[in-house]
């Protein structure tokens, strides 16, 4: 299970198998059910996980709604950053969607390949550049798409959504009402008769 996090990882920087030999020693692999809390809001982040199988879901509260930040999916790293990078309690909280396999690497087992190899300065300088880059598309996407384009993307992206993700989740994650969302599928699903 570990070669495709190496498979992820060489395509940011080809590792030596040395380098690959200490990346597993401080890897933890997990298979965990539905419904499980990676992280809780107020805690500290120690973990980064990269998802095999499955989905998690970032979310923070606002006047106890839940809103969704975020989903992990395969081939994904899930991590709330600032937490994680500055010892801070975390203002979202983390959660699994359905059963999942996940590769977690801790902020020890991160500090360690850091002062081991300049290697792993440079892949985590991609995966910043990379998760910034994700992060100010989604900015843009609320900026300047609709609701629907928004809708269609993440179809896009992910085919499968709204076999995995729950409607109200995905709703939350679009910025949108769920009846928004209901009328947008029905609205998808007559023109896919036409």
């Amino acid at each position: 299970m570990h070669e495709i996090l190496v498979q992820r990882l060489n395509s940011l920087a080809l590792l030596s198998p040395s380098q690959q030999k200490d990346l597993l020693q401080v890897l933890k692999y997990e298979i965990l059910p539905k419904e499980v809390y990676l992280l809780k809001e107020r805690e500290v982040s120690n973990q980064i996980y990269f998802v095999l199988e499955g989905v998690i879901r970032s979310f923070k509260k606002v006047d106890e709604i839940e809103v969704t930040q975020w989903f992990s999916f395969p081939n994904h790293f899930a991590v709330p950053y600032f937490s994680f990078a500055y010892r801070q309690p975390s203002d979202i909280s983390m959660v699994t969607l359905c059963d999942s396999q996940l590769v977690s690497l801790s902020y020890e087992g991160l500090q360690y390949l850091l002062d081991k190899d300049s290697i792993w300065i440079d892949i985590n300088r991609r995966l910043l550049e990379e998760y910034y880059t994700s992060l100010q598309n989604r900015v843009t996407s609320f900026q300047v798409q609709s609701a629907k384009e928004r809708y269609e993307s993440i179809l896009r992206e992910h085919p499968d959504i709204e076999e995995k993700v729950n409607l109200g989740h995905l709703a939350s994650y679009l910025g949108i009402s769920q009846e928004t969302l209901s009328r947008l599928r029905a609205k998808k699903k007559r023109s896919n008769k036409i």
